[in-house]
């Protein structure tokens, strides 16, 4: 095998965009999970409401106000931890090409640091579900050998196409024909 030069590869990625992402999609799970556990509560209020008096004493229609109003507040709050988070997950990501070794950082409470040989990878894919594209984004998957679920999801890459090539293309200079090009 011929030497191979170690040069870096720093990917670029689109920050803000990738944090926006991010904050949606806590947001739409927070609130759905929210509405399937309340939504008994949420439905006896709205009856109390409707129909004052006629479902509920008034003992329970205090509990039940006393426990939407406490899941607005937990709403709000965790809301607000939503809005520092996911910008501070984006700002942590980081993907490089080092020789012969894809790397992936990042985390905020807990950090993570992949590392993925070239040989091992077998496809990067291209995704963009409807929220990707409206936030203009795309993930790339890192599929490997003997593994079912891929490797790494890198979100947010600039120029993916040409990052794709550019993983598939060095890995091909490493390792020669011996793996095929996705």
């Amino acid at each position: 095998m011929e030497t191979f030069n170690m040069q870096t590869t720093n990917f670029e990625i689109d920050r803000n965009a990738v944090g926006n992402y991010f904050l949606t999609v806590s947001i739409l799970i927070y609130v759905g999970t929210l509405a399937v556990c309340f939504s008994p509560f949420i439905l006896v209020a709205i009856d109390e409401i409707v129909y004052p008096g006629q479902t509920l004493n008034s003992w329970g229609a205090g509990v039940s106000f006393f426990i939407l109003f406490t899941l607005m507040l937990i709403l709000v709050a965790l809301s607000a931890f939503f809005l520092w988070l996911s910008p501070q997950q984006a700002t942590n990501l980081c993907y490089r090409l080092e020789g012969s070794t894809l790397r992936a950082d990042g985390g905020v409470f807990f950090l993570f640091r992949k590392s993925i040989p070239l040989e091992r990878i077998t496809d990067v894919a291209l995704v963009q579900g409807p929220l990707m594209r409206f936030f203009n984004i795309w993930a790339m998957r890192i599929q490997t050998a003997g593994s079912a679920q891929c490797e790494a999801t890198l979100y947010g890459v600039r120029n993916p196409e040409e990052m794709r090539e550019l993983i598939l293309s060095q890995r091909k200079q490493v390792y020669g024909e011996k793996t095929e090009d996705a």
